[in-house]
Order: structure tokens, then C-alpha cells, then sequence
């Protein structure tokens, strides 16, 4: 929020300072005074985050501290231009210490009084403030007592589970947990299972406490005194009533469900009143944050809710406008569905927009008209038409719950497309370019930082995890739609980020693209080329990001005026727009941190300049050339952080200076320029790719002096032959890697035994032919790290193993086996994950020999533990229909 913006313009005035320090000196005691102004309105936004949200006014406020923020952070950024720019004259240089000066007095006076009335406003707040208001204002949406006769849409079966393991015998109390995103349904699940007859004859006490966001101990036990007694207790102190809740519910078999639990703190002030050693005794808890289910039960997964399909969603949709299935009009049944679709199996959303719908009810023609309206866009049209606010206030919450640092962060997400996948990995790296990442006290890096702050995101399920990664790492996250039209709103509001939409009836951009100019970050995902026809101009515009699903190729003299529109941009991230060399515009925009271009076979040369880019972080290439030769001195750059290309990097200036100590991507590297004197600039480098004629390097380079690397990809071509003929000794490698991709290598098995003595590998890719013959035959003691092996595309017929061997092994992943005869039946003893495309028939059936002996043998589902997920490419279920007859048959005989 407006303390990040702080925080970064701090950092970026000390980066100044070191890079200018002569041009700075004349002014340096006006700059110290206004970081301390900045310093202390920092502390004041961080010392009354607790008490903010009387929400318009302290949004109000914190608007205008952000607009003044950025009004000092364009003085110094368009400072530095003109200093890069006259750096050959001498008189002009003076002339710029002397227009700093000025600014930064001007700026003063007008900054002064906003933060002197700021701080007024702030610390005459009372403490939670809102919190209180917020929370009435959702216990009027949310269920506050159970509703045990509301009707069920799509979670019978999560309700039906929920109940079996209440009913299970257990030695002491036990903790379930049922957690999910806002609006999910969580509260609506555990209200029926309170309700259900069984449960009520099993217990002979139910408990319903709603915890909410604000809370205190003594109104959490006399919430649950009162289902004993009704003597007013309120006087009494919290140790008493804490014991009296014990005594209470130590004489009977008891049913706690503790509904809507923000926070670990909250469990424990409930847990501390619970005769926690009474058997068979159960809590039922719902909580949007998975870190309070697994602080009270580490033993149990907490059940997950998952969204509605489309059917389902159908379903509840006429539940709520007509009242039930079958009384839509047949003829508007198309456009209903659609909406339903559209709401993304969120059931809020769906009892939202039905109550919409159902106001829109009047005239054949007037309703349908109406219906059209809302089908054109549910997400939007939900959230600016719904009177009572439900969705909106429900997403508040837990917004206004998230700690200042994770604000932004969260509020980001709203500038990528609707529905689309986001790599974690560039999720990162935009977060800590745009200065949402704060370096802490301890030894983590900034990257280490953000990856906690996405797991926090995915813990209070605000982002859900898309694909993982071979170490079970979210690889990429998605953001519901509900969610996504949240951050873009609230976005707007502080002038945070703003999307530019073609709308198609109007025939233009909403907004103008004349009103880029007051934006601070502008993206686009759809009518790119139109978009640039209109000549944009952003003055003030720190970042640009295009993720439009089709690419467009813009010649060179189209796109270098946008580059001179856009003087201040800090982050480029335009993979859509395809081009064909790299524009020389671009060398101006000195406070570019993350750029990311892209172009076709042409686009093959960065050139010499690039050096200029002195606050570079991240640059990501993608090209159709085989090669992508940099002719800077790219390691010299000390801000890099990430070098990431698609074609093999050659490097052609010598490598002088000091070593980059920064850099921790460098992928992928050519085998020609990947040398000792390279890698010595790189000392802290952890994920590498070498492209080329591997032999060669093998023979002359030694890794193993890199010790933070711990992922390391090697691909193979251009050789003298198409083969490498052995790997290095283990000595070759790095100390520390985890992880080891070969693709195109095709090494003979026998060489196995080199990776096999790796003692710290715990993922192996291989690609593409990576291992060549028919036979592999693992008769060693090795592996014993190893958590996850990927083989694809591979001639492999027959694969063995000893029993000794692979004893961490928990994914297998195998693609274009199609020779291979079957699946070592030794594995199944750790594998939790097998998956399996374009295979032969036999190892489907070994796959599901596997999953036989897993559910047959329920302590051998896996060291990790959960159940077995056994995964079948569409193109192989041909093989299960006769898998399945082949296993019954065997049964009946």
C-alpha cells in the first residue's frame, strides 16, 4: 500500500545517492531531510494498520499519501534521465544539481502538510476501528446461527465424508477442519452437518460459536456457556469462565463447531478450554486460512472444498431465481447457463448473481435484454449491481486481514488476464522489481521472500495452486474470477493499476487511452495492435504488461515510439508484442528492473548498451534462433538478478570487473561461452542451463565450484556426433543440486550409476532421448534422495531395480515410453504420484497393479503419506476399459 510506496521510493533515493554521488552532493542535506519526513510517515502507516478502515476515509487519505509519494518519485526519476543524458557537458550537469534542488523544495511544501495531516488523522483512530463495523457488517451476509434447513447444491459428498469421520472413534478430541476460499461455501457445509440427524443423535451435546474476524477469549466461553445455562455470567473473570467451559464439557460427548476461525491465536484461545484428552469428542472448524487447520490438527489434512461444476452450478442458479430445477424457460436456458458457467462454481457468487436475475424479472423482452446485460460480463457487472455489496465485503475481509506487506502483492494480481495461469517464478520477479519485496533481518533472498509470501496467499486461499513443480512447489497459481475483478477495483480506486478493455460496441478503449497519462500501471490483454495505433502516452507509467493470448508482430518503427512515451517504466513485460531486434529506445529507460521481449528467428543480437540498463533485474528473452548472442558485458551488470533466454547465449565481450553476486539465473548458456572465467562471475548463480556440445564441456569445465547451484539443465547438440559417449564423475557436479535435467543426450544406461551416487539429487528430468538402449538395469544402491524422475521419450523396454534402490521415490512420471514393458513393482512402496501418457497397454496395467496394492495396503499409500493419485493421459484410456475387465476377471476366477 502507500507504506510500500515509501518503502520503494527509500530504496530508490539510496540507489541514487551511490550512483550519483557527485550530481547528489550539493543537495544532500535537502534529500536526508525528506527521507526522514518519508521515514517517519512510513512509521506512522505501519504503527496504525490495526486501527485503519473506517474504509473511506482512511482510503481517502491513503490515496493522497500514495499521489505525493509518487510525486517525488517522478521529480528523482526523471532527475536521473536528464543526468544520464547530459552526463558529456559539464554545465549542464550543473544546472541539473541546481534544478534538483529546487524540486526538492517545491516538493516539500506541498508534501509537508498531507503528511502532517495524515498523522494527525491516523493517530487519533481508536484500535480496530473497523474491524468491529467490518465485521457486523458480514456477520448481516453470513450465517451467524446455523441454517440447518437451507438446501444443498454440489456438496453432498464432501458433507457425507465430513460426517462418517465425525462418527469415528477417537481417544481424544479431534480436530477437523474444513477450509476454502471467500464465498466457498464453508459455513453453509458445516450448518448442515450440525443439522444432520445423526450427528445430533451421536452427540449428546452440539455447539455452534461464531469466531469471526474479531474476537475475545471471554466471548468465546460464554458462547459456549450459554448452550448450559442461562445464568448471566459476563461479570466473571476469562480464567473462570475458561474452566467452567472445561468442567461443562468434560461430562458429555460433545460436537464443537467453531465457525469462520481467522487466525492460529483464535484455535488457541478456543483450544485452551477444551478437555482435549476426552475421547471421541470432535471439533468442527471452518477457516479460510490453511495454517489454522494444520496448527490444530497437524495429523489430518483439512477437507478442502472444491467449486462447483458447471452442472451444479446450473442447478443452484435456478434454485435461487425460480426456485428450483425446471422452471427456467426453456428458451432463455442458453444464456442462463452461461452465466452460471461464468461464475466459476463459486456458490456466493451463483446466489448473488440469482438475486440479480431475479429483480431483473419483468417483460419477456425487458428481461432478456436485462439478462444480456449481466451475460456480457457476470464477474463485473456482479460486482458493480449487487445493492448489499455481499461479494465485495466478503473479499474485503480477508483482504483487510492480510498483513501491509502482502497488500500490494495481492492487489497485483488483478493486472493478468482472466483465467490465466501465472508462473510463480515471474510472479516473483515483477513483485520484487516493482519493490513489493522488503529484504528482512535474516539471510533469505528476495526470491526466498516471495515464495513465503505466495504459500501465505495459497494458505488463506486467496490464490489457488495450478500446476506444481517435481518438488511439490506451486510452478503456477491461478486467482478466482470474483477475486481478480476485486484487485482490479480496489486497484483502480488508489490508482494502483488500471486494465484498458476494448470495448466492441463503442468501438475504443475504456478508459481512453488519452488517460493513460495519470496511470502508474497500465496492462492489456486483448486489441494490442489497436492499442498502439492510438499512439499511447504515459509520462508517469512505471509499468506495462501485455499477456494477450495472441501474439502480434510489430515492426520496429511502430513499437520504438512507445518506448519514448514511457520514459519511466520500471517493468516491461510484453511477450505478446513480437519484434524483430531489440529497440534502441529501450536504452533510455535507465529504471527498467524486469524486461521481458520477444521475436522471432531475426531477433538474435542484445546489444553492446544494454549496460546502461544499471537497474536491471530480470530480462527474459524469447526467440526462434538457436543462438542469442549478447555482446555487453552482461555479467558486470550488478543488479541483475535473472538471464533468462530461449536460444543458446553466446557472450562475446571479455568479462571484467568484480564478480555479479547478484545473479542467480543464467539459462540458457551456450557450451561455447560457458567457461571458468564466466562462472567465476556468477558465485552465487543456483539455476543454470547449458545449451551445446556437452562433451566439450564436460572436459574442460568443472561445476562443483558453484555451491549454490542447485538446478542444473544440460541439453545437448552441435556436437561431433549425436550422442554424448559418458557422463563426468560425480566430482563434476555440484555440491548442493537438487535438481538435474538431460534432454538430447543420449547416454547409455550404464551411465546411471554416475547419477545414482548423486547424494543430493532429489529431482531427475529425462528428455528427449536423454538415455538411449533397451535395457536398464539398476542393480545398485543408489538414488536415495531422489523424491521425483520424469522419463520421456525413450526407447526403454526393460527397466529393473533392486530392492535397495529409489527408497524416496514418490512421483514417477513417465511420457512416450512407448517400448516399455512394465513398471518396476518395487516402486510402489514410496510412490504417492505415478503418471503415465503414450504408453504401452502393459504398463497401464502395471499402473494399476500398483494402485491395487496401495488401496489393499493402506500403510503403504506412501513415506509422504496422503492417498495415491494415480494419472492417465486421455490417449491411454483406451487400455483401462480393458485393464479393469482383466483384474475383475482375475477376481471372479
Amino acid at each position: 500500500m502507500a507504506e510500500a510506496a515509501i518503502s520503494f521510493l527509500l530504496d530508490s533515493l539510496a540507489q541514487l545517492a551511490v550512483h550519483y554521488s557527485k550530481l547528489i552532493a550539493s543537495t544532500k542535506s535537502e534529500v536526508e531531510n525528506l527521507e526522514k519526513v518519508l521515514e517517519t510517515m512510513k512509521s506512522v502507516l505501519e504503527e496504525n494498520v490495526s486501527k485503519t478502515y473506517k474504509r473511506k476515509d482512511f482510503k481517502t487519505w491513503e490515496k493522497q499519501i500514495r499521489e505525493v509519494v509518487y510525486e517525488i518519485e517522478d521529480v528523482f526519476d526523471e532527475w536521473a534521465i536528464q543526468a544520464a543524458n547530459d552526463s558529456s557537458s559539464r554545465l549542464k550537469l550543473w544546472v541539473s544539481r541546481v534544478d534538483l534542488a529546487d524540486e526538492v523544495q517545491r516538493i516539500r511544501k506541498k508534501a509537508d502538510p498531507v503528511f502532517d495531516q495524515a498523522t494527525r488523522y491516523f493517530t487519533t483512530l481508536p484500535m480496530s476501528d473497523v474491524a468491529d463495523e467490518q465485521s457486523r457488517n458480514v456477520n448481516r451476509i453470513r450465517q451467524i446461527e446455523p441454517m440447518v434447513d437451507k438446501q444443498i447444491v454440489g456438496f453432498e459428498d464432501a458433507i457425507d465424508e465430513l460426517i462418517r469421520d465425525l462418527k469415528m472413534e477417537s481417544s481424544e478430541v479431534e480436530v477437523i477442519s474444513i477450509v476454502g476460499m471467500p464465498g466457498l461455501g464453508k459455513t453453509t457445509v458445516a450448518s448442515k452437518i450440525y443439522g444432520d440427524r445423526t450427528i445430533d443423535f451421536e452427540f449428546t451435546k452440539r455447539i455452534w460459536i461464531n469466531v469471526s474476524e474479531v474476537w475475545t477469549r471471554k466471548d468465546i466461553y460464554l458462547s459456549i456457556l450459554k448452550e448450559f445455562t442461562g445464568d448471566d455470567m459476563s461479570s466473571e473473570s476469562e480464567i473462570s469462565l475458561a474452566k467452567k467451559v472445561t468442567e461443562k464439557l468434560d461430562q458429555v460427548k460433545f460436537l464443537l463447531v467453531a465457525d469462520d476461525v481467522w487466525t492460529v491465536s483464535a484455535w488457541e484461545d478456543i483450544k485452551v478450554s477444551l478437555p482435549m484428552n476426552k475421547g471421541s469428542c470432535k471439533v468442527l472448524i471452518t477457516s479460510r486460512d490453511d495454517q489454522v487447520a494444520y496448527n490444530a490438527n497437524p495429523r489430518r489434512e483439512p477437507h478442502r472444498l472444491r467449486f462447483l461444476d458447471d452442472e451444479e452450478s446450473w442447478k443452484l442458479l435456478q434454485m435461487e431465481v425460480y426456485g428450483g430445477e425446471g422452471k427456467w424457460p426453456k428458451e432463455w436456458e442458453g444464456i442462463g447457463k452461461k452465466i452460471a458457467e461464468d461464475c466459476g462454481g463459486l456458490p456466493l457468487a451463483l446466489v448473488v448473481v440469482g438475486g440479480i436475475l431475479l429483480s431483473k424479472i419483468s417483460t419477456p423482452d425487458a428481461t432478456i435484454n436485462a439478462w444480456e446485460k449481466v451475460s456480457g460480463s457476470v464477474v463485473e457487472y456482479t460486482m458493480a449491481h449487487d445493492k448489499e455489496r455481499s461479494m465485495e465485503k466478503i473479499i474485503a475481509l480477508s483482504y483487510e486481514k492480510l498483513p501491509y506487506h502482502l497488500r500490494d502483492c495481492f492487489l497485483y494480481l488483478g493486472v493478468f488476464p482472466e483465467d490465466f495461469e501465472i508462473n510463480t517464478w515471474n510472479l516473483k520477479c515483477l513483485w520484487i522489481a516493482e519493490g513489493f519485496v522488503r529484504k528482512g533481518y535474516g539471510t533469505s533472498s528476495l526470491e526466498e521472500i516471495a515464495d513465503e509470501y505466495i504459500k501465505e496467499l495459497i494458505n488463506r486461499n486467496l490464490v489457488m495452486v495450478g500446476k506444481k513443480n517435481a518438488l511439490g512447489e506451486a510452478k503456477t497459481c491461478l486467482v478466482h474470477d470474483m477475486i481478480r475483478e476485486f484487485c482490479k477495483k480496489e486497484g483502480h480506486e488508489l490508482n494502483f493499476a488500471q486494465e484498458m478493455k476494448w470495448v466492441i460496441r463503442h468501438g475504443n478503449f475504456d478508459p481512453q487511452v488519452s488517460e493513460i497519462r495519470k496511470f502508474r500501471r497500465v496492462c492489456i490483454h486483448s486489441f494490442i495492435l489497436e492499442f498502439f495505433n492510438e499512439k499511447p502516452v504515459g509520462p508517469h507509467t512505471r509499468s506495462f504488461l501485455c499477456y494477450s493470448k495472441q501474439g502480434i508482430n510489430e515492426p520496429l518503427e511502430s513499437i520504438s515510439p512507445f518506448f519514448k512515451a514511457f520514459p519511466l517504466l520500471r517493468v516491461f513485460g510484453g511477450n505478446t508484442v513480437k519484434i524483430s531486434m531489440f529497440p534502441k529506445e529501450l536504452l533510455k529507460l535507465i529504471h527498467l528492473r524486469y524486461l521481458s521481449l520477444a521475436g522471432g528467428d531475426k531477433f538474435k543480437v542484445l546489444p553492446e548498451n544494454i549496460g546502461k540498463l544499471w537497474n536491471l533485474q530480470t530480462l527474459v528473452i524469447t526467440t526462434s534462433s538457436r543462438t542469442f548472442e549478447i555482446k555487453a558485458d552482461i555479467l558486470a551488470m550488478e543488479r541483475l538478478r535473472h538471464l533468462k533466454t530461449t536460444g543458446a547465449i553466446i557472450l562475446t565481450k571479455d568479462k571484467k570487473g568484480a564478480p555479479n553476486k547478484n545473479l542467480q539465473t543464467l539459462s540458457r548458456l551456450s557450451t561455447s561461452s560457458c567457461k571458468d572465467e564466466v562462472l567465476s562471475k556468477a558465485p552465487n548463480i543456483k539455476v543454470l542451463g547449458i545449451h551445446g556440445d556437452l562433451e566439450t564441456l564436460l572436459n574442460n569445465v568443472n561445476l562443483r565450484k558453484l555451491g549454490c547451484l542447485t538446478k542444473l539443465k544440460l541439453i545437448y547438440y552441435g556436437g561431433d556426433t549425436d550422442a554424448m559417449s559418458k557422463l563426468p564423475e560425480p566430482i563434476f557436479f555440484p555440491l548442493n543440486m537438487r535438481m538435474l535435467s538431460l534432454s538430447a543426450t543420449k547416454l547409455d544406461w550404464c551411465n546411471m550409476r554416475i547419477l545414482s551416487m548423486l547424494l543430493t539429487l532429489e529431482v531427475l528430468k529425462l528428455q528427449e532421448h536423454a538415455f538411449k538402449g533397451e535395457e536398464w538395469d539398476d542393480n545398485g544402491d543408489g538414488f536415495h534422495r531422489l523424491h521425483s524422475l520424469q522419463i520421456e521419450r525413450s526407447d526403454l523396454v526393460t527397466w529393473t531395480i533392486s530392492e535397495t534402490s529409489f527408497r524416496s521415490l514418490g512421483s514417477l512420471v513417465l511420457k512416450n515410453c512407448e517400448k516399455l514393458n512394465a513398471i518396476p513393482v518395487e516402486l510402489a512402496k514410496t510412490l504417492h504420484t505415478l503418471e503415465i501418457e503414450r504408453v504401452t497397454k502393459s504398463v497401464v496395467h502395471s499402473a494399476y497393479n500398483i494402485k491395487n496394492e496401495k488401496e489393499k495396503n493402506p500403510e503403504k499409500q506412501s513415506i509422504a503419506g496422503g492417498k495415491f493419485k494415480l494419472i492417465i493421459a486421455p490417449g491411454d484410456l483406451k487400455y483401462v476399459l480393458i485393464t479393469l475387465h482383466t483384474l475383475f476377471t482375475k477376481m471372479m476366477f
